[in-house]
């Protein structure tokens, strides 16, 4: 299944509506990436506003933080790129919204039991690809490693390789996530309601994976949004 697609047409994230047999309750995923269009971030806006609550993401204050997300911080530097930072936060919706992510104490904590060459390693390579991508990426260099969907494992030889990093960047986050979408799921599931989800897309593997064998929810449509044109 298609979550991020990039052909050439450009960069696309598939918005998928999820029903389950017995439920009232749909979800509709918004997979997010960090640099976009400013249409395409203010699109994933008017629309999670329509729905009734939004749960989105955002990692607390960490020092850690502001050095991982060095590279696409100076990517979007870049002028001839044309693109920006994600700019949707907890505070960014007009609905009601629930933040199921690590606090900055937290992040701070994980980032300490991933071993200490891998954070020097994520510290100095970082800023790097930013300084380069800042003075001599393009969309097409950017494109080619945004596909996202369901079937590709090559994400797993990453996790492999730096089981401590992935687990504080994707894993304990994924499971935060699902588990605050099953809550509402039991709470809210007899109500015609609709659960925005704007989220990483790396993480939304794991939404669909849970929300179908927990609880039987199937994509019932998709919609395309365009991240950027190439």
């Amino acid at each position: 299944m298609e979550i991020i697609v990039v052909n050439e047409l450009g960069v696309r994230a598939v918005v998928l509506t999820l029903r389950a047999k017995g439920s009232a309750l749909r979800f509709r995923l918004f997979p997010m990436v960090h640099l976009g269009t400013q249409a395409y971030f203010d699109a994933v806006r008017r629309q999670a506003n329509d729905c009734d609550v939004v749960v989105a993401e955002g990692v607390g204050d960490a020092g850690s933080v502001s050095r991982m997300t060095a590279s696409y911080r100076l990517a979007a530097r870049n002028k001839r790129l044309g693109l920006v930072v994600q700019d949707l936060k907890a505070d960014s919706f007009t609905v009601p919204t629930i933040r199921p992510d690590l606090d900055g104490p937290a992040f701070s904590e994980g980032w300490r039991r991933v071993p200490l060459g891998d954070r020097l390693m994520v510290s100095i390579l970082a800023p790097a690809l930013g300084t380069f991508l800042r003075g001599f990426g393009t969309r097409g260099m950017l494109a080619r490693f945004m596909t996202v969907d369901d079937e590709d494992d090559s994400w797993a030889d990453s996790a492999e390789a730096m089981p401590e990093f992935d687990d504080l960047i994707v894993g304990s986050r994924d499971k935060l996530l699902v588990d605050a979408l099953a809550g509402l799921h039991e709470q809210r599931g007899h109500e015609p309601v609709t659960i925005g989800v704007v989220y990483g897309a790396e993480h939304m593997r794991a939404v669909v994976r849970e929300l179908r064998t927990r609880f039987g929810y199937v994509v019932r449509d998709a919609e395309y949004v365009t991240v950027f044109t190439l």
